[in-house]
């Protein structure tokens, strides 16, 4: 029985050093052959059409700001909202009884100046003659005394005369400027077109003292309507006049409106710390969709090629994982195109900003140096480097990879 426990007992350590051994041998096995599993996409022809996508605000091309140059209270409206009206339409009229009174007192006074310059240019003329007259004497009948006395007379007369020329002429600028106040009690609309927003009610007091108040916004035509578009300065480069432009807005989020960049502002805008520039994009609004203050989503094609190499951008996007075999591949820097320029002061600076894709061949990630042209949301122009049509280039790991 001793002899048979020890057998058995000798069968189960050779049977567990077996196992041992076969799992430690699948292990090696299984780890010398893992490969990663990847994705890959081939490189092909095909046309791409770059595009620089934006936000911008739906407007009319010519549009108004209609306001008040008189303070005042508004005693009746004579157009509403979305009212059609012609240029110098009545739109509101400001109470014009104080600016009545203040030009009915601004003609008086004028009046009195002009009275007033009469009876000086008389009295002056008067006091002239007498002057001249008793100047015009033998010396024996007149003393100088007395032509002294003539001429200062007559000097004052003028400088009366001067004064009330002065008065007449300030008299007139109040009278001017108190009809020009009256007048401005009409409000008018200054073109043909349609009010858009109405800012004033009837009652209420527009103060003019420290800025113009505005009372109405009036579209010349909404049949021709603009986007105006913020585009970021990284992109500005690219957008030219005469482009072509597509756009959605949230209220038909189903319909593409086309248009043409018209404008390309020089004026920088800073949005949100990004620096911005103004692009006006015409388009015809003859069905009347588009309304002013919409959200517009637009994308403006900036080039387009037919027939050339793509790549897709998750190509471009991909790096292995493993930092050390990017390392180890590095020294393949001195097999690069004489194209690709690697400064020997700081080469791993510069291999890191070189563009380019992955290939995985004889178990190891291998870049690809590239130059790229254009792109769209899916595909980059391969202008040169070591790949063809029909060749593979890494894309990704896949999944739990």
């Amino acid at each position: 029985m001793e002899a048979k426990s020890i057998m058995k007992n000798k069968y189960w350590v050779i049977a567990g050093a077996t196992l041992i051994i076969v799992i430690i041998a699948i292990v090696v096995v299984v780890k010398r052959d893992k490969k990663p599993l990847l994705s890959f996409e081939k490189i092909k022809r095909g046309d791409i059409t770059a595009t620089v996508s934006a936000t911008g605000q739906i407007n009319p091309v010519v549009w108004a700001q209609v306001g008040a140059q008189v303070s005042g209270q508004i005693i009746k409206l004579y157009a509403d909202f979305n009212s059609v009206v012609k240029k110098g339409q009545l739109l509101a009229l400001i109470d014009p009884t104080p600016f009545k009174a203040a030009l009915a007192q601004a003609n008086a006074n004028l009046l009195s100046a002009k009275a007033g310059i009469a009876q000086a240019k008389a009295t002056m003329e008067l006091d002239k003659s007498n002057y001249e007259r008793n100047l015009s004497l033998p010396p024996e009948l007149v003393s100088k005394q007395n032509l002294e006395t003539l001429k200062a007379t007559y000097d004052v007369a003028a400088a009366n005369f001067s004064a009330s020329q002065a008065a007449l002429l300030q008299a007139q600028a109040n009278y001017k400027i108190a009809n020009f106040n009256l007048e401005h009690t009409r409000i008018l609309s200054p073109l043909n077109g349609v009010v858009i927003t109405r800012d004033v009610n009837n009652g209420q007091t527009v103060a003019a003292a420290f800025q113009t108040p505005d009372l109405f916004d009036i579209a010349e035509n909404l049949e021709k309507m603009e986007s105006d578009t913020n585009v970021v300065e990284t992109d500005i480069g690219k957008v030219k006049v005469g482009q072509k432009a597509e756009f959605t807005v949230d209220s038909y989020p189903n319909t593409v409106f086309t248009g043409t960049v018209s404008i390309v502002r020089n004026a920088p805008m800073t949005i949100q710390n990004v620096v911005n520039y103004d692009v006006i994009i015409y388009v015809d609004n003859k069905d009347l969709m588009l309304k002013p203050g919409m959200t517009s989503y637009v994308t403006i094609d900036v080039g387009k090629k037919d027939n050339i190499l793509m790549i897709p951008n998750a190509a471009l996007r991909f790096a292995p994982k493993n930092s050390d075999t990017i390392l180890r591949i590095y020294s393949l820097h001195n097999k690069l195109p004489d194209w690709v320029k690697v400064s020997s002061s700081d080469e791993k600076r510069e291999w890191y900003r070189i563009t380019k894709v992955w290939v995985y061949r004889n178990n190891r990630f291998i870049p690809i140096p590239i130059q790229t042209g254009i792109r769209d949301n899916n595909y980059t122009e391969l202008i040169r480097g070591d790949l063809k049509e029909g060749d593979g280039v890494v894309t990704g790991y896949q999944t739990g990879q």
